[in-house]
């Protein structure tokens, strides 16, 4: 590029900023460089929007042009939202955890502009994920919007309101000024005869584990057990979780056990099948336990100090394994757990005969998530004499909303237990 056509390109961009500070003066709009809070961008959408004479709606669109040049989106004005996209597109829809992922939003077309929008409100404590589809096709994140989650089909943008705290426990490095120590993570086969395969555990050892042998000594160690064990680690990162409540004593050192299962199969194994409950009982625990002991670790047989947990079908596994196998598993730890499955046989007499002898611990989002049945569950549990732990969140039935809650529901554990 010639140094002519950089300066042509200056001049020109000047000169458009020029314009249209002398034009909105003119027309009486408001200085594009006053333009700073989600206010201001909503006042000047609505003028777009609204006004008819074309002279003052163009120059209009050359403020908003200017005045998002170094914005975010979507713009958030107490709990309205307005979400934009700017591009060359005919049609532009929206599509998120609010419509199930299944109904798109048409998005309208700002006139004289290339940007398009589309308004919702929602509580102000929420967390949602969403996407923009592009002319009926192509599905993209909002390219202005730095927050994104991790998901099972890649990253979503994230929605994140006013009053939407944190408390994933995945940020802080440093704690009383010591740098965070990790755990170690073993992996190890299962030769399953329940199963008729080989299945992949994943051994989660917190830091400073003792390598000696002598383990009469040794205080032993609660146990928590994950369902989709691969994904927990890589999507819900629940091992580094794991590290920093240990590191900043809201936990005590513990092991954990991700089962991974196989894909392919895993809605008929996660759906109440008693051989998938006799590999995790009989063979993928004792397995894990064979390896931790080798490495000088001693685990807790206290039904109380070991939880069995997972999200979705996973979280409707963990409540069918706790309430067949209570002896194992003393606690469970449920986020937005399938009860929905065989048209909620989970709340059948015979699944519930042993429910009052352990402790729930049920999380969900109230945003298209298992809502309804896991307050059902709550219900149960009390009107058979149990006092589960529930929480609900202002999210959606996603690996971000599980990734959030994880921490909060490993500690609602330990609580529960000091109590006893």
């Amino acid at each position: 590029m010639t140094k002519l056509s950089v300066s042509s390109r200056r001049i020109r961009s000047n000169v458009q900023i020029a314009v249209t500070l002398i034009t909105t003066r003119f027309l009486h709009i408001p200085e594009i460089t006053t333009m700073t809070t989600s206010h201001d961008i909503e006042i000047l959408l609505h003028k777009i929007i609204t006004e008819k004479r074309l002279a003052k709606r163009m120059a209009l669109a050359r403020a908003l042009n200017v005045a998002m040049r170094n914005r975010t989106t979507p713009v958030i004005h107490g709990n309205k939202v307005i979400f934009l996209w700017e591009g060359a597109s005919k049609h532009v829809n929206i599509i998120g955890d609010w419509t199930h992922w299944r109904q798109q939003i048409p998005m309208k077309r700002i006139r004289c502009t290339s940007w398009f929008y589309h308004t919702e409100e929602f509580k102000d404590d929420a967390r949602l994920q969403y996407k923009f589809v592009i002319d009926g096709a192509a599905w993209e994140n909002d390219p202005r919007n730095p927050h994104a989650s991790q998901e099972g089909f890649g990253t979503n943008s994230e929605l994140i309101m006013p009053t939407y705290k944190d408390e994933s426990w995945l940020k802080p490095l440093h704690i009383d000024g010591k740098p965070l120590q990790h755990g170690e993570i073993v992996k190890c086969e299962v030769e399953s005869a329940a199963l008729g395969d080989k299945r992949e555990v994943m051994l989660y050892l917190p830091h400073e584990y003792s390598l000696s042998a002598d383990t009469t000594t040794k205080k032993s160690l609660p146990l928590l057990v994950m369902h989709d064990g691969a994904e927990s680690l890589s999507l819900g990162r629940f091992h580094l979780i794991l590290d920093h409540l240990i590191h900043a004593e809201r936990i005590p050192p513990c092991v954990a056990v991700f089962i991974a299962p196989n894909l392919p199969k895993r809605n008929e194994e996660y759906t109440l099948n008693p051989a998938y409950l006799k590999f995790c009982t009989e063979e993928a625990l004792p397995k894990a336990l064979e390896e931790a002991t080798k490495r000088g670790l001693v685990i807790s047989d206290k039904p109380h100090e070991r939880c069995i947990g997972g999200a979705s079908l996973g979280g409707l596994l963990a409540t069918y394994m706790a309430f067949h196998a209570p002896e194992s598993f003393g606690v469970f730890f449920a986020q937005s757990p399938a009860y929905w499955w065989g048209k909620g046989v989970i709340f059948s007499a015979e699944n519930l005969t042993n429910a009052a002898r352990v402790h729930g611990i049920l999380q969900t989002g109230t945003v298209a998530d298992a809502h309804a049945l896991t307050v059902r569950m709550k219900q149960e549990l009390e009107r058979l004499g149990a006092a589960p732990t529930y929480r609900e969140f202002t999210q959606g039935h996603t690996w971000g909303n599980w990734r959030a809650g994880f921490a909060r529901g490993v500690m609602d554990w330990f609580e529960y237990n000091q109590k006893l």
